[in-house]
């Protein structure tokens, strides 16, 4: 008996849920489907602002201005012909334009496509009047990137712009969507995970004619980090313009910690090209210039470093015992290896170690190269970082180059040529403005970085130590001060600026047939306020004594403005 009843209880049960199901699926099946179609979720990004990058002192490198967008749902639309009408009169353009626009932006038909980037408050007040038309389309506030300092700052900081493919495979480990933009370049690629800020939006009930119903959440959207540089914007822009009209590369560094207080390649670009979505014109030349603007010729690029080369050369030949400071070539003006003769355009004479670094005498160290060998010279070069990064906090850098231990088919003309900084030694100018930061601290070479505050943890100096006999550092240095002091130094025009003592190197290195010489500096600089070591580079600048009258120039700028 009760066995009974639970079976007419469970199949009274059953038949009332197949009854409910059949009511909710038959009888109002087609009231629910209207109404699942009539209403929907949507989500309404707020973008988080981008950090800002300032110099040392403050000054802005790159900052965020508001901006309107037109932005329209896919799923949304009602009359897709109407929308692209009514959006081509409000800016001013061939209806074919806008709709090639939203052909390309779209994604998903849930996704937000730009139709109208930086619309002008009259655009804004049109589109918003009208909104009720044209279902989907609204106006949403988000940031533009703005570069106060144009191309004297370009390589440094960088530029922003939307995801490319390559950047498009890495979304979800970096977590942003295809409408974000991301950092090319510079610090904004390199720091790019920390500018870029959250996003936050609104989650709406809209109903099928994309009205909204009813707010569903918010979530405010958190800015990106600010970060403050090492760099100094003004050195940075007296550089820029020393520079200008001519292709190469200026760093300036503080021996003492690494701080790097410029970084300049040239020709340069202007970042703010790359923020508009209507003019792509200058984007094009910048990357069709063969000059190309875009390289970083600072940090990328990778060039013979000449006669600069010859510091290591120095050190080793004096660490190794090969040489003592007193040693004594002739330098005649040319060198003979078997049937070939070497030529030069000084006849120098009998030459000590001081005054063969003065006089940039190529025969000395030809002596000391055959000496000390590729093996031997590799050795002292890599204790000084060449041909590997210095780990400075920037996206691309090149390593350089040097031959490698035991290198096969190496004949003695590769020794001298690697002796001078030619053949396949190549090197980068931040890689030889660290270098002299070592010699001014006498072996401790200090990673360069770019980051003053603003990240998580602080960039702590850091130092490589290279280790050397007191008197074979006191013989260099004694060498490199003559290139400056000496009258016929190669860089005596460095001698008479007010209040500086200068030390460095010269450097003239061959680019190929037909083609000008590089021209280098590499020094130090000392006054009663500040230290200084940098590289200045001439791609196809021809004679060293162009880079020596850039470095003056430079120089002699940032005297006169209190900056050293």
């Amino acid at each position: 008996m009760r066995l009974n009843i639970i079976r007419h209880s469970i199949l009274v049960l059953f038949l009332l849920i197949l009854g409910n199901l059949f009511y909710l699926q038959v009888i109002r099946g087609g009231y629910y489907a209207h109404l699942g179609l009539s209403n929907s979720i949507r989500v309404v990004p707020f973008e988080g602002a981008r950090g800002r990058i300032l110099d040392r002192n403050g000054k802005l490198l790159a900052q965020n201005t508001k901006a309107y967008h037109a932005v329209v749902v896919p799923q949304d639309i009602r009359d897709k012909r109407a929308l692209f009408a009514f959006m081509a009169d409000v800016l001013g353009v061939e209806t074919a334009v806008v709709e090639k626009r939203f052909l390309k932006n779209k994604l998903t038909k849930f996704a937000p496509v730009t139709l109208a980037d930086n619309l002008k408050r009259s655009q804004v007040i049109m589109i918003e009047e009208n909104a009720f038309r044209f279902p989907g389309l609204m106006v949403l506030e988000k940031f533009s990137r703005h570069y106060p300092s144009g191309d004297s700052a370009a390589h440094l900081v960088g530029y922003v712009g939307k995801a490319d493919p390559f950047k498009m495979n890495r979304i979800t480990e970096y977590g942003f969507s295809a409408e974000d933009v991301v950092g090319y370049s510079g610090v904004e690629e390199y720091y790019d995970a920390v500018l870029r800020g959250q996003p936050g939006g609104r989650q709406i009930e809209v109903n099928s004619r994309g009205q909204q119903t009813q707010l569903l959440s918010v979530r405010e959207p958190v800015d990106g980090t600010s970060l403050t540089l090492t760099v100094d914007r003004d050195i940075q822009r007296s550089a820029q313009e020393a520079l200008s009209g001519r292709r190469g590369a200026v760093v300036v560094m503080v021996p003492a910690s690494g701080e790097v207080l410029a970084v300049v390649s040239s020709p340069s670009f202007n970042p703010n090209a790359f923020i508009s979505k209507e003019d792509r014109e200058p984007v094009a030349q910048y990357l069709q210039d063969p000059a190309a603007p875009l390289h970083n010729r600072a940090v990328s690029g990778a060039f013979p470093p000449g006669s600069v080369f010859k510091i290591p050369v120095s050190l080793g030949g004096l660490e190794e015992r090969k040489i003592i400071p007193a040693t004594t070539y002739d330098c005649p003006g040319y060198f003979q290896m078997g049937d070939r003769t070497y030529r030069f355009p000084h006849a120098w004479g009998a030459q000590d170690l001081t005054r063969a670094l003065a006089h940039s005498a190529n025969e000395y160290f030809f002596h000391i190269g055959l000496l000390l060998g590729s093996d031997g010279m590799g050795k002292y070069a890599r204790a000084f970082g060449l041909g590997s990064r210095t780990g400075i906090d920037l996206p691309s850098e090149s390593k350089g180059s040097l031959p490698g231990l035991n290198v096969g088919r190496w004949y003695k003309g590769d020794t001298l040529n690697m002796s001078i900084g030619q053949g396949y030694v190549l090197a980068t100018p931040i890689q030889l403005a660290r270098l002299m930061s070592a010699f001014e601290n006498s072996g401790n070479m200090p990673r360069p970085y770019i980051v003053l505050s603003g990240l998580a943890e602080p960039v702590k100096t850091q130092f490589t130590h290279v280790s050397f006999r007191p008197e074979v550092w006191a013989a260099v240095r004694a060498g490199l001060a003559e290139v400056v002091s000496l009258d016929t130094g190669t860089a005596h025009a460095l001698a008479d600026i007010p209040g500086a003592v200068t030390y460095g190197k010269t450097g003239t290195a061959q680019a190929g047939a037909g083609k000008e010489d590089h021209a280098w500096f590499a020094g130090v600089t000392r006054t009663d306020k500040s230290v200084i070591a940098y590289c200045v580079f001439l791609e196809h600048g021809g004679s060293s004594a162009n880079a020596v009258a850039l470095t003056k120039e430079l120089l002699t700028a940032l005297r006169d403005q209190g900056k050293i």
